[in-house]
């Protein structure tokens, strides 16, 4: 049974930058970045209301935070920001049973229990809360006063699926913890003898890496009349060579776009359901039209033209991409994405009906032919 916080607590608009001075390591000191040379540099707000734990940050490049954390390609052209909100949790008495009986199976005990609210938010006011990150980002904190330096420290985490997870502290600081987590909901500190959380010390080799968030592609140069009028998508084109794609519909006049109405549920489920076979976590799906010049739509070329799709607008920046398309015989192909733009997905393809473009996390689509 998930264990969940009893009270929500409402944060105030304003906000403190907290940053953590990170403990002398040479896990910290070789993979700090410069934070004083790019926007993309700097840390995640921290908006700090603990009155156990009065120092919490997040170490990862505010960049990167909001890439693990899924944030769209709209949502960055709204400049929306990423913050941790971290308060002295107010959870109940069988969530902190859980927590005292996990850790005295350790042979420890509870320090302290915060709730870790990671959330995309505006300047007027809109907010929405990340519960799992696709990558570990690097937490660090402060220990009470008082807590005894010759004890080991680790967290307790609540996962996405409601289950517990053990985070070994990754800095040899007495007086600091460290932890890359996954997962921001409630942490419960804890402390055992030291050599105790040993085994849980797992450090993520992406926690620190810097990601640059890239310009979204809204215009494809196609060599064929080429538009979008389908929602989410902005472009639509082919890098085919023009006589190549005529040859192929048997034309002298082609015109592709995304049609404005998406596909019937005949279509749409097959698409959406060999997507979620492949490992999509989210699927989109269009209409693909290649017409000739007397407007007749065409629904199979002699040979394969290069159509290339800018990713949906919704989608997340930090994600692979791949196509689900609908052949002539009702089954369902899956093409891996062909280009190295971030924003737009490149197909080779003979079929022109209804295709699905899907994100999954970074190397779900690395399997696929």
């Amino acid at each position: 049974m998930r264990v969940k916080r009893v009270v929500a607590v409402i944060m105030a608009a304003a906000m403190s930058l907290c940053v953590f001075a990170a403990p002398a390591s040479k896990l910290q000191t070789e993979a700090a970045p410069d934070y004083s040379k790019n926007w993309n540099d700097v840390r995640v707000y921290t908006a700090n209301y603990s009155k156990t734990f009065s120092n919490v940050s997040i170490q990862t490049p505010q960049a990167t935070v909001k890439m693990y954390a899924g944030i769209s390609w709209e949502q960055l052209e709204l400049n929306v920001g990423v913050r941790l909100n971290v308060t002295d949790s107010e959870c109940g008495e069988q969530a902190r049973n859980t927590f005292s009986n996990m850790a005295a199976s350790l042979g420890g005990h509870v320090v302290g229990i915060l709730d870790m609210d990671m959330e995309f938010y505006t300047e007027e006011g809109w907010t929405q809360d990340v519960v799992g990150m696709v990558s570990p980002v690097r937490v660090g904190m402060v220990l009470p006063n008082g807590s005894d330096p010759a004890k080991d420290y680790a967290v307790i985490s609540i996962k996405q699926d409601g289950g517990l997870e053990i985070l070994g502290d990754l800095d040899p600081n007495p007086v600091t913890l460290t932890v890359d987590s996954s997962n921001f909901d409630t942490f419960a500190v804890i402390a055992a003898p030291a050599g105790t959380f040993n085994a849980f010390r797992n450090v993520s080799p992406y926690a620190l890496e810097q990601l640059w968030i890239s310009t979204y592609a809204k215009d494809i140069v196609s060599t064929v009349s080429a538009a979008s009028k389908g929602y989410q998508m902005y472009d639509i084109g082919t890098t085919t060579d023009a006589a190549a794609v005529r040859a192929a519909v048997g034309d002298q006049i082609v015109t592709l776009e995304v049609g404005a109405a998406e596909p019937g549920p005949y279509s749409a489920g097959p698409l959406r359901y060999a997507a979620w076979r492949a490992g999509a976590r989210g699927a989109s799906c269009y209409e693909i039209e290649l017409k000739n010049g007397r407007k007749e739509r065409v629904l199979q070329t002699n040979q394969k033209i290069l159509v290339t799709m800018t990713v949906p607008f919704s989608f997340p920046a930090y994600a692979d991409y791949a196509v689900a398309v609908l052949n002539a015989d009702g089954t369902v192909s899956i093409l891996k994405d062909m280009d190295v733009n971030d924003s737009t997905v490149t197909i080779a393809t003979d079929q022109f009906r209804s295709y699905a473009v899907m994100w999954g996390p970074k190397g779900a689509f690395d399997l696929l032919p």
